[in-house]
């Protein structure tokens, strides 16, 4: 297929060969007056003439035709790519919107003045905090006791079962990989039973799971488990992870 640009140079050949053509069949028909042969090549001549005009005419308007088609998809082209531009500056103000204020959400889940807490009232109370800053309907917040190496649970939050979570150590349950790893895990989907074989939560009904690791010099010193009805977004792992390594340093102190 003959490209715009190489269909504009032809055309342009073409004419002045029409040009010249012209004006070669034009001194033949002076000639021919000259020497007195006329009658036949005139109809010849203007047979031709007709011809290179009609061919001239066919070129100039398949030339213009061209020019209004590219100008056509040029335009459609261009009007593209501006709703394509409005569309993704939409989705960049949208997801601006939904960015999560990390330091200050981390900010109201952490209660002031930690020292003036015991431990079991300050996990109860950065677990309530949680609860207020997120959707979650129940949460367990356990101690690594350094004495027997086992993560014991201190804070709850909506926790109604009779017994009290199980303790576990780095790498029993799911809670005991998540310290082994100390990686925070969060999984959505959770079969309804799902929590009475690997979790602390009891016959909660939540199916959504996300468990962090608090790690204070490469150990993880402490787990929250979280359950929630809704997903956690990537954001809210954001705010958990600034949370965790802050807890990490204030739970030595209260210690």
């Amino acid at each position: 297929m003959i490209s715009f640009k190489n269909y504009k140079i032809l055309s342009y050949i073409v004419l002045a060969l029409v040009v010249v053509i012209s004006f070669a069949l034009t001194n033949l028909l002076l000639n021919l007056v000259i020497i007195g042969k006329l009658s036949g090549y005139v109809i010849i001549y203007v047979i031709l003439n007709l011809l290179l005009n009609f061919s001239m005419f066919f070129i100039v308007f398949r030339f213009a035709q061209q020019i209004i088609e590219k100008e056509s998809a040029l335009h459609e082209l261009v009007k593209q790519l501006q709703t394509s531009k409005e569309e993704i500056e939409s989705t960049i103000d949208s997801d601006e919107e939904k960015k999560l204020n990390i330091d200050e959400i981390v900010q109201q889940i952490i209660p002031q003045s930690p020292q003036s807490f015991t431990i079991e009232k300050f996990t109860e109370k950065v677990l309530a905090n949680i609860a207020k800053v997120s959707d979650i309907v129940q949460g367990v917040f356990y101690i690594k006791n350094k004495g027997n190496a086992q993560f014991e649970p201190s804070g709850k939050y909506a926790y109604y079962a009779n017994k009290l979570p199980a303790p576990f150590i780095e790498g029993e349950t799911l809670p005991g990989h998540v310290a082994k790893d100390k990686k925070i895990l969060n999984i959505n989907n959770i079969p309804e039973n799902y929590f009475t074989v690997v979790s602390g939560l009891g016959k909660s009904s939540p199916n959504n799971l996300l468990i962090i690791p608090v790690i204070e010099k490469e150990e993880t010193i402490a787990i929250i488990e979280l359950a929630s009805f809704k997903p956690y977004d990537k954001e809210f792992e954001k705010v958990f992870t600034k949370m965790a390594t802050l807890l990490g340093k204030i739970l030595l102190k209260i210690k």
